[in-house]
């Protein structure tokens, strides 16, 4: 019994040794340390959204760009597409992976149908503005983009007529938010739910700032005249091209 327990134990370690080699060939791995984590089309949140992956979720590590901030991973279904590195959980130090910037994920159109029965197709991403036409239920279009809070989107339908339309009467095949803005602002996600308490700071050394729609740390550090670095180290921000709306900024005199 003591001898044929000892020839499994060699063969389980002939056979760990005969795949060792293969296994150091595999692309390097991360796992998603997020929920609904979007995959883009280029590394950049400017790109819209090919795909949503769930919290643990294994994947591939192509390539990085050259701030090192995106990653270019590719799917079990063979796709490719770039995800922010702060998002990502991996032993592999990424800045050893392949540099590229090019937006070279799969090509994907995101689209849609309507979900209501009569749909007012708009001039603009608001019911003040003009209906160019009412779209039925189930009529599919293509998602071009939405306004800054994602509650209004733009679509093209397949005559060519372009509008805005209420995201909550639509399905897409994409998150509507994934989506680049297309009514002149830019990327600036929702507030969290329980924003992070301020540090404490001598009274008179210091303003408030409460961070608006389409607003950029960099515009806002333009307007008080201070540099987007004292600002991101009054308030412990690692990453300047992603504030949220609603947060209160700690603006330091210096």
């Amino acid at each position: 019994m003591r001898a044929r327990f000892i020839l499994m134990c060699l063969a389980l370690v002939c056979l760990f040794a005969a795949a060792a080699p293969s296994f150091a060939q595999d692309m390097p791995v991360a796992s998603v340390n997020t929920g609904s984590l979007n995959v883009r089309s280029g590394p950049g949140m400017q790109y819209g959204s090919i795909a949503t992956l769930p919290f643990g979720f294994g994947v591939p590590m192509i390539a990085r760009n050259s701030q090192g901030n995106w990653i270019l991973i590719q799917l079990t279904n063979g796709l490719t597409g770039w995800v922010n590195v702060n998002y990502l959980f991996t032993q592999y130090p990424t800045s050893r992976l392949p540099i590229t910037d090019q937006p070279i994920a799969s090509d994907i159109t995101p689209t849609g149908r309507s979900n209501a029965f009569t749909l007012d197709l708009r001039s603009g991403p608001s019911t003040e503005n003009a209906v160019i036409r009412t779209v039925g239920l189930n009529t599919p279009f293509q998602l071009l983009g939405r306004n800054y809070n994602s509650l209004w989107a733009q679509i093209r339908l397949d005559d060519g007529t372009v509008g805005w339309v209420e995201t909550r009467y639509i399905i897409t095949s994409v998150p509507v938010r994934s989506t680049s803005p297309q009514d002149g602002s830019v990327f600036v996600p929702f507030a969290p739910v329980s924003p992070p308490s301020q540090p404490h700071q001598p009274p008179g050394t210091v303003r408030y700032h409460i961070v608006q729609p389409g607003e950029t740390l960099s515009a806002i550090a333009a307007r008080y005249g201070v540099s987007i670095q004292s600002i991101a180290r009054a308030n412990h921000i690692y990453n300047p091209d992603r504030i949220y709306y609603g947060t209160t900024l700690i603006i330091p005199y210096s």
